[in-house]
């Protein structure tokens, strides 16, 4: 009977393996078709759905629970309101279904990065990511006519995939921010090569790739992505790469700090010289697009807390400013401002603008998620899960300090990249704790719930804390919309914070480790 049952067991797991990695592929075939067509076959949708029933029936569907799964699905609660009260339904319609794309691949990317095996899978799907974010940049960008000398020349001889598919270029700045991911991952790969010495060891297969083929071929793939960076000329996304590749240095090895006095004193002297010697003129040249000075940004700012404030709980729809903006400031507000916005030129407002401040405290909780999960993770990791750690902290630090001038619409096509990283980085902290808590099952067993329920009352006590949190922002806007966005945004980090410690007491992670260090 105990056979049957174990052979029974066998068979389910085969089974969900094998339906996620069917899941993958059509998600990401799904994903390809959305972005070359700004639309998605709802047949394809249907069978996505329909296979991720069929995994939910054979494993469940929070197996592997992260203190992100609360918050992304909170995330999906507020879809439907923000395309319901979209003032242009079919262009929010479009970056929902990127959104749904991506967290299908969030969630069925945890599920399949097992600790053990699928690791340096993992290593090579991200090497061949920046490869393919290079190759998009260098042939699928509306680079800018000037500057860069042969550089652009050269750039301009660049064979155009808008000439196979008319309209297919990509905004400069856009690209620009998907490239920031990239090369403090890779500097971080590059440092310690004797990571992947200990994965051959392990996983024999890779000999196939040997240790004098790993270095050269990352180089490779981070000079593309350098040299689609720089044609770019998206000053902004410099900016986060030169700072995420300098916190790697200072992870590495804390005498880079000594190059933080040299840095700013460099600062100096390139403020001095650029534009007209001041912090705004330095400001414009990080970002020379329309609306680059300093006051030109406030005021875009200004005109976006406007719409926030009016529109607190649903914001005005994923990728509608362009159609609000007209309509709001030419007419009521601000009749002198013809010219059309299409984005908030600012990551954080851009969320609270498009879905409002309840998907704002979400964002930032996110980010604290991450942040969080990767410094109790690290505690317990090794080899080239600290390696792939740091990359994906320092990448993500990149892309943030990107937005601060500039946006992505939530749902973006590039966009994806951002939840891939938030994958892999809860997939590292959920396996790493499954690891411990299995070898301590036998002479530790857990007390506690029985784990479907903890895992109810655990996405249940996430989901509250989100609403309460909400509701006193939100009561706040009236009074003050500063007050109630920076109440949003220490809420975020206060349910960010709240979802990790609550993850400790519910599955007992660093019970865990301790108890097994004891054992």
């Amino acid at each position: 009977m105990l056979s049957n049952d174990h052979d029974l067991s066998q068979k389910n797991k085969k089974l969900a393996s094998l339906t996620d990695w069917v899941i993958l592929t059509l998600t990401l075939a799904l994903y390809l078709l959305w972005m070359l067509r700004d639309d998605v076959p709802l047949p394809g949708l249907l069978l996505l759905g329909v296979l991720w029933l069929a995994s939910i029936f054979t494993s469940g569907f929070l197996e592997n629970l992260s203190p992100m799964h609360p918050t992304i699905l909170a995330f999906i609660l507020l879809l439907p309101v923000n395309y319901l009260f979209s003032p242009s339904p079919q262009l929010t319609l479009v970056k929902i279904y990127g959104l749904i794309l991506s967290f299908s691949l969030f969630f069925v990317i945890i599920r399949l990065v097992n600790f053990r095996r699928n690791i340096p899978l993992l290593v090579i799907a991200l090497v061949a990511l920046a490869l393919g974010a290079a190759l998009l940049g260098l042939f699928a960008t509306d680079f800018p006519d000037r500057g860069l000398g042969f550089i652009m020349r050269f750039a301009q001889m660049l064979p155009r995939i808008s000439s196979v598919l008319p309209g297919a270029d990509i905004n400069k700045n856009t690209m620009g921010g998907a490239l920031a991911f990239f090369p403090p991952l890779l500097v971080s790969l590059l440092w310690d090569a004797g990571a992947y010495k200990r994965m051959l060891a392990r996983y024999p297969r890779l000999k196939k790739v040997p240790v004098s083929l790993y270095k050269p071929l990352i180089l490779i793939v981070l000079g593309l992505v350098l040299l689609a960076l720089l044609l770019t000329q998206s000053r902004g996304a410099w900016l986060g790469t030169a700072v995420g590749i300098f916190a790697v240095l200072v992870w590495k090895d804390k005498r880079f700090l000594i190059a933080i006095p040299v840095g700013i004193a460099f600062l100096f002297v390139v403020i001095s010289r650029t534009g007209d010697g001041t912090l705004g003129g330095f400001i414009a040249f990080l970002d020379q697009g329309q609306d680059s000075s300093i006051p030109s940004r406030l005021q875009i700012w200004a005109k976006v807390i406007h719409l926030i404030r009016d529109f607190p709980l649903t914001g005005i729809g994923l990728d509608a400013l362009g159609q609000v903006y007209p309509v709001y400031f030419n007419s009521f507000l601000f009749p002198e401002y013809s010219s059309t916005l299409f984005h908030a030129h600012n990551t954080l407002l851009s969320v609270a603008l498009e879905m409002g401040l309840p998907a704002l405290i979400l964002y930032v909780a996110l980010l604290t998620s991450f942040t969080l999960m990767a410094k109790r993770a690290w505690k317990h990791a090794r080899t080239i899960n600290r390696v792939l750690m740091m990359g994906l902290v320092c990448g993500m630090l990149a892309h943030q300090i990107f937005g601060i001038m500039d946006a992505y619409t939530m749902g973006k096509s590039l966009g994806v990249i951002m939840w891939i990283y938030y994958a892999i980085m809860s997939a590292l902290f959920v396996h790493r704790g499954q690891m411990i808590r299995s070898k301590l099952e036998e002479n530790h067993p857990d007390p506690e719930l029985p784990k479907a329920a903890r895992i109810r009352r655990y996405v249940l006590i996430g989901l509250a804390g989100w609403l309460v949190l909400t509701f006193i922002a939100l009561s706040l806007n009236q009074v003050n919309i500063f007050v109630a966005l920076g109440l949003a945004l220490a809420s975020g980090v206060a349910l960010g914070w709240i979802l990790n410690h609550t993850h400790r007491f519910f599955f007992r992670s660093e019970q865990s480790h301790d108890l097994l260090n004891k054992s």
